[in-house]
This record gives structure tokens, C-alpha cells and sequence, in this order.
């Protein structure tokens, strides 16, 4: 039977909803080769990019969807029941298109001109490169860590590199574009869980980038760093990777019920079958509730993001209230993890069964350190005390 949930999305959503559970197959076909190969199978890249799926976040006027964060979040969730990996892939290019858009028009449209259907990706915290201003633009030295999906991105945003002169820091900083296959990847990424993403190091060595693919961030004294996306921005990208982690806990959900209902046994009991037993009912039942749970709090933070966006601003109490949500998204989802995991048992570890391969990815991909729960809980009981500051950047 179907584990499908019905949340009533409205039409449009629901026709982006359903071009992405067309491709789950496929993708949960190919997941095992992309984790073994620790980069995104070719197969699942092109379905994905044929589907319009890298230009969900693209602007309008470079040819792109321009979608809602509610759109963006349930049609990656149902990507990320197909594969974690690949629905991941899907949620981080939203922050390097995002940047992308404050690149000058001639280097926007170099990237975005031929087809806005490229995968864009982007570092998203420290680096050791640097910057020095050359005739007609910058080149760039360095090594950026954990860049996922490095190996299939068109294009990568070096986010905010220090500019430097003869060999000393200028103080200012400046962001890049530059394609990701012009540097020299090290295959850094052996992790537990999401290695479908690829997210290996990336080392550039004296790389020139050109002044049109470049974004100059002055630096304020009191406001810190200006001419980037707000806040709320990052906060929203963070919100479609966690789409995907729902939509792992998901996948699991048919794996199991799949199993259930071909007649599993339950080992050493007078059951001949699980679903037999009316507590193995009750946990499936809990289970199934625990990701519906998740689902809601997903979409209830992607609809705090969309009005954010339409005001133009979003206060300090309503991200860390959004984020909360977004954290107790992860929260019910390794909630109904668990429990899928005692009903699927031992075999569910067997190394043939996707089970494992969702448990992983979901306790990797959850631990990511912009979803610390006690840090959401901290920043939001302080924004309702008004207490300063906040304790984390992205909040």
C-alpha cells in the first residue's frame, strides 16, 4: 500500500510535488552506486537537471523558476525519499544561486545565460585561500573543505575570500565564481552517511577569476559584513537540506512498510507475520506519525520563510522560532527512524537494504552543525528574553 501523505498542497505545488516522485525510483535505484562512488550517479544528475530541478531557485529573468521555499522544501523532500544524497544536492545549490544573483549582470549571465538548468555549488564556512587583485580581476590560492557536490557543479562560489598584498591581508573580502573542474579535487569526504554528496575538497592554485564574476563585500565596523544575503537567506537554504533528511526518514517508512507487507516474520513469537501484532501496528502507526509530525513543522517554517521574504525582512524571533521548527523537523524524523528500525531488524542492516543506507544519511546529514538543537533552543529562548547576542550566525 502506498506511503504517500496527502498535505493538501495547492495545484501548482502539488505538479512540482509529483514531478519529483516520478524520479524516487531512479533515484533510489542508482543510491547505492552514488554512495560507493562517493559523488551523485551521472544517472540521477541528468534526471534531476532534465526534470528542472537545479533551477528551482534561479531567478526569473535568467530563465529559471523562481520557487517558493514551500514548493522548493516538499518537492525535495520527495527527492530525498528517493535518495538523501541527491535531495541534499538540490537544497545547497539554492545558497550558491542565491550569491550568484549579486554577481554583476555579465558574469550572472555567463553563468545562467546558456541554461539556467546548472548545478551551482558553494563553500559554506572557513578556508584557507586568499585572493590578490590582478589586471581585469583576482587569483585565487587555496583549498575550500566539504564542498558538496563539487565533482558534478558547473559552477562554485568561492564565498568570501580575504583579498591580500604582497603576501599581507588587505582587510577586504570578496566572493568568486569560477567552474568547480578548474581546481584540483581531493576525495577528502569519508564520512558514515551522505556520501552520495561528494563533498570533497576543492584546492585552487593561482586560478584567475575575472571582475564580472565577482562580488566585492565591504566591511562594516557595527553591521559586519555588507552586500550579502541576509540572514534569513541562509536560514532558508538550511531548510530545503533538511527537506531532504525528512524525506530520507520517509524512504524509510516505504522500505519498512514494504517489508510489512510481504509477510515479514516476527522472530520467536506465535506471530506468523509482524502486522499481526497489534503493537507492531501501534509502532508502524507512531512511526508514520512521527514523519507526518515532521512534514508539518517543515512546511510551517517554509510558509515563516516565504512571508519573510514577501515583507522583505524577518525579525530575530520569528528565525529562531522557524529554526526551532526546522530542528524539530529532524527531530521527528529520527524519532520515527527508530522505531523503523526495530521494525525492520536485522535484515534492515543488511548491506543490500536501503534501510541502512537511510539510517546513515539521516543521523549524518541531522548532525550538521547548522542543525544543533541545543543551539536553536538557546537562541530562541533568548530572542524571547531579548537577551544578547544571539549565540550562532545563522539563526
Amino acid at each position: 500500500m502506498s506511503t504517500d501523505l496527502d498535505f493538501g498542497y495547492e495545484p501548482a505545488v502539488q505538479e512540482v510535488v509529483d514531478r519529483a516522485r516520478k524520479l524516487v525510483p531512479l533515484l533510489r535505484e542508482h543510491s547505492a552506486r552514488s554512495e560507493q562512488d562517493r559523488r551523485l550517479a551521472p544517472e540521477s544528475v541528468e534526471a534531476l537537471r532534465a526534470a528542472g530541478f537545479f533551477r528551482m531557485s534561479v531567478p526569473r529573468s535568467y530563465g529559471g523558476d523562481e520557487l517558493s521555499i514551500r514548493t522548493q522544501a516538499a518537492a525535495i523532500a520527495e527527492i530525498g525519499r528517493g535518495c538523501a544524497s541527491a535531495g541534499w544536492l538540490v537544497g545547497i545549490t539554492g545558497a550558491a544561486e542565491t550569491l550568484s544573483t549579486l554577481i554583476p549582470e555579465k558574469g550572472a549571465k555567463e553563468i545562467f545565460g546558456p541554461t539556467p538548468d546548472v548545478f551551482v555549488c558553494a563553500n559554506g564556512g572557513h578556508h584557507s585561500a586568499t585572493a590578490t587583485r590582478v589586471d581585469g580581476g583576482y587569483r585565487v590560492t587555496g583549498t575550500f573543505p566539504t564542498i558538496s557536490g563539487v565533482e558534478i557543479g558547473d559552477w562554485m562560489i568561492l564565498a568570501v575570500v580575504p583579498l591580500v598584498a604582497d603576501g599581507e591581508p588587505t582587510g577586504d573580502l570578496v566572493s568568486l565564481a569560477a567552474p568547480p573542474k578548474e581546481g584540483r579535487v581531493h576525495h577528502t569526504w569519508n564520512v558514515a552517511g551522505m556520501l552520495g554528496t561528494g563533498s570533497h575538497n576543492v584546492e585552487f592554485d593561482g586560478l584567475f577569476v575575472p571582475e564580472s564574476r565577482s562580488i566585492s563585500h565591504p566591511v562594516d565596523p557595527e553591521l559586519g559584513l555588507l552586500n550579502f544575503p541576509k540572514l534569513e537567506t541562509f536560514a532558508a537554504v538550511a531548510h530545503r537540506t533538511i527537506a531532504a533528511l525528512v524525506g530520507a526518514a520517509h524512504g524509510a517508512l516505504d522500505t519498512v512498510r514494504a517489508m510489512l507487507d510481504k509477510g515479514k516474520p516476527l522472530g520467536d513469537t506465535v506471530y506468523e507475520s509482524s502486522l499481526d501484532s497489534p503493537v507492531v501496528r501501534q509502532w508502524l502507526a507512531e512511526a508514520t506519525h512521527d514523519i507526518d509530525t515532521a512534514y508539518h513543522y517543515l512546511l510551517a517554517s517554509a510558509d515563516m520563510f516565504d512571508a519573510a521574504f514577501a515583507e522583505g525582512s524577518m525579525s530575530r524571533e520569528a528565525r529562531t522560532r522557524a529554526r526551532l521548527h526546522m530542528t524539530s523537523a529532524l527531530q521527528s524524523s529520527r524519532q520515527a527512524m527508530g522505531k523503523l528500525l526495530d521494525l525492520g531488524g536485522t535484515s534492515g542492516f543488511s548491506s543490500a537494504n536501503p534501510l541502512q543506507r537511510y539510517w546513515r544519511d539521516l543521523e549524518t546529514g541531522s548532525h550538521h552543525i547548522h542543525f544543533n538543537r541545543l543551539v536553536s533552543w538557546e537562541d530562541y529562548s533568548r530572542s524571547l528574553l531579548g537577551t544578547d547576542p544571539p549565540v550562532s550566525l545563522i539563526h
